[in-house]
């Protein structure tokens, strides 16, 4: 009726649905728990495995010569439709507080300027060929975006009683969705628990991100990654996006078994209409793209039950962060754009650029940060061949990086200076610039793909010295043989005279870390590192470390500059079992006081809600002061609680030894406690 009434009625008109509430195949609730909330079509082929599916494509069809159980009609959806399969109020309003979140100015970063492609191995190399062709269409289409390519067998397979693993892959996979992709797809075989055969994306990966402010969409070209009407299977598509604060903003993503040929269209259809600005110069909201990538599919495919197994999980009117502004380069050491010479080997480099609007005016009241990737040439990747189904093939890839840095923006113009790695490769090439600005309002993006990189340049210092190397792990505040959790955050200070060399092409000249001694345990860290802002000498990185067992651990660290000095440094630490709540290292500093004191601790649980209570009491048992705080750190150490030496009255305490009971509560995990001495002068 609504849609009849006002269907040619631009102010009034149905744009979108939103299904807020889980479906079930039983409508008759027979099932214990069932979540037939808000209903979904259902068709006539429930026991036939490959025919079966469920789709609220159904509600879309408003048109009256539509009929969804028609074969011979090519039906059109005239609305965007999304579901929240949510269960009960929590799991919805998980979902509202991270559409607040990520709407919010918190999310802002260059993260949105990311897209990763994710493709699984053997089938004759289909899947990557896939994943190759739908990341073919994203550059055309949008080529402002940096692709990031992650091909299992481009990485080492590691043999295992349960099959084969790829353990690279995993910690790949982990460290891009901890940094942020705008979209996320991944191509190759799947099921609700898992991707990949190999799973590189499971339940407990999904647990240990901590991707709050950077939350993608996930397009998966897989079989049945998010059964929404089984109540039986608590699928990890469902618990991606109703998960509180971490996992994604929204899925593209299967219901059913589904097949690869069309997989691959749909997919290709969606990232196109995704990344496409519409004729108002907007890109598409979700529900838009799905509606119009869905109907080019219906009018172009034979395959109209594939097409109905996807289905957006999310809010259709949802836009995503698409950076709104432009960032451009207009000088290369004083000369315009058109006019610059080659990038080459030692030399240092004077980028100049604008913030403009969609236009290309200049934006002169935008102040803020420029956030930079500046890449040598394209690269060529062979994969491994790891298995007689997965035959040597080669890919293109942005993998090498000449700088990775930050500059200030003022009055919509900013200035960028690094120093060229000496290891890049000596054939001239476009290398490619990738710029993403914001002022903690809205943002801009931008490319250049038109500079040179190549030949040999005249090195002006005389650096002989390696890189300055600081370690830690989660936070700053951690220092040598603390305790940590299962998988620590690696962090990384490094400065140096001449820049940081991440380019990766130079023989054994990776930035690295190599965990307890173990050359199978190596990682290379060169994508992950950032230039501090203002100053290409001195930087950090951040990297999620894998999985570690309890007990004693030791990493040592490996860097080089651009003109090739290096330096190592290492850190031993403990790692205590996530299992259950670990106190040590329970302090007041300083011991004795007068005036003030801190009290220190470390623990096993960073990133939760720790209930945190303190007495003090005096030798013969009596309780002179008591805090009780909520204490949430990054870190693995606490320094959050203060002490004036003042009672609960407000009076000071008299002089003397006295005892405090440092008492820990994690929820779900048992309290712990400890007891020390302190004195007061």
């Amino acid at each position: 009726m609504y849609f009849d009434k006002y269907g040619s009625d631009p102010d009034n008109r149905a744009r979108y649905l939103l299904l807020m509430g889980d479906a079930s195949y039983d409508y008759l609730d027979r099932l214990a728990d069932n979540t037939n909330l808000v209903p979904a079509w259902q068709n006539d082929f429930s026991l036939d495995v490959l025919a079966t599916y469920v789709t609220d494509d159904f509600y879309g069809f408003l048109e009256d010569d539509e009929d969804i159980a028609s074969g011979t009609i090519i039906n059109d959806l005239d609305i965007g439709i999304g579901r929240v399969p949510a269960r009960n109020e929590v799991e919805a309003m998980n979902y509202v507080k991270k559409v607040e979140a990520y709407l919010s100015r918190s999310s802002l970063g260059p993260w949105r300027t990311q897209l990763g492609f994710v493709a699984d191995d053997k089938d004759q190399n289909a899947h990557l060929m896939d994943a190759e062709a739908v990341a073919a269409t994203a550059t055309t289409t949008a080529p402002a975006f940096d692709i990031q390519k992650i091909y299992l067998d481009a990485y080492p397979q590691q043999p295992d009683a349960a099959g084969a693993l790829y353990p690279q892959v995993n910690q790949a996979v982990d460290n891009q969705l901890y940094n942020g992709n705008l979209i996320w797809n991944f191509t190759g075989h799947g099921g609700s628990r898992r991707l990949a055969e190999e799973a590189i994306l499971d339940q407990s990966m999904i647990d240990a991100i901590q991707n709050e402010t950077r939350l993608p969409l996930f397009l998966t070209a897989t079989c049945d990654f998010a059964p929404y009407d089984n109540p039986l299977v608590p699928s990890l598509g469902e618990n991606i996006l109703l998960r509180a604060r971490t996992g994604g903003i929204a899925l593209m993503t299967t219901t059913r078994i589904v097949f690869s040929y069309s997989n691959r269209e749909m997919n290709n259809n969606y990232i196109r209409y995704a990344l496409e600005r519409n004729a108002n110069g907007q890109y598409r909201t979700l529900g838009d793209a799905v509606r119009e990538a869905k109907n080019f599919t219906y009018q172009n495919s034979t395959d109209v039950t594939n097409n109905r197994k996807f289905t957006l999980l999310g809010d259709p009117a949802l836009r995503l962060a698409f950076p709104q502004h432009q960032v451009a380069i207009t000088t290369v050491n004083g000369l315009p754009l058109a006019q610059a010479d080659t990038m080459r080997a030692s030399e240092k480099i004077l980028l100049e650029g604008e913030v403009r609007d969609r236009t290309g005016n200049l934006l002169p009241a935008f102040n803020g940060t420029l956030y930079s990737t500046v890449f040598d040439k394209i690269a060529t990747v062979s994969t491994l061949g790891n298995d007689p189904a997965s035959p040597v093939t080669t890919f293109s890839s942005w993998s090498h990086v000449l700088f990775k840095g930050k500059a200030t923006v003022s009055n919509g113009r900013f200035q960028l200076s690094f120093k060229v790695p000496r290891d890049i490769r000596y054939e001239p090439g476009n290398g490619r610039i990738s710029l993403y600005a914001e002022n903690g309002d809205v943002d801009a993006m931008g490319m250049e793909p038109s500079l040179l990189v190549g030949g040999s340049g005249v090195d002006i210092d005389n650096d002989k010295e390696g890189p300055v190397i600081k370690v830690y792990l989660n936070d700053t505040k951690f220092v040598a043989g603390g305790t940590t959790n299962e998988k620590p955050l690696l962090l990384l200070e490094l400065s140096d005279s001449s820049g940081i060399n991440t380019l990766g092409t130079g023989i054994g000249h990776d930035l690295t870390v190599m965990i307890d001694n173990d050359p199978d345990q190596v990682f290379v860290l060169n994508e992950y590192y950032e230039a501090d802002q203002d100053s290409y000498r001195k930087g950090k990185l951040r990297y999620q470390l894998p999985e570690l067992a309890p007990g004693f651990h030791s990493l040592k660290i490996k860097a080089w500059d651009v003109v090739n000095n290096s330096s190592e440094a290492g850190i031993d630490f403990v790692v205590a079992s996530d299992e259950e709540l670990v106190l040590t290292h329970v302090l007041n500093y300083p011991n004795p006081f007068t005036t003030k004191t801190t009290f220190w601790f470390e623990h096993n649980q960073p990133g939760q809600e720790l209930e945190v209570r303190l007495q003090v009491f005096t030798l013969t048992g009596r309780v002179i002061k008591v805090f009780q705080r909520t204490i949430n750190t990054i870190g693995n150490r606490s320094s959050d609680l203060e002490w004036d030496g003042r009672d609960e009255y407000g009076d000071k305490v008299a002089r003397g030894v006295y005892l405090y009971r440092l008492s820990v509560k994690v929820p779900g995990k048992k309290r712990k406690e400890k007891i020390e001495k302190l004195v007061i002068l």
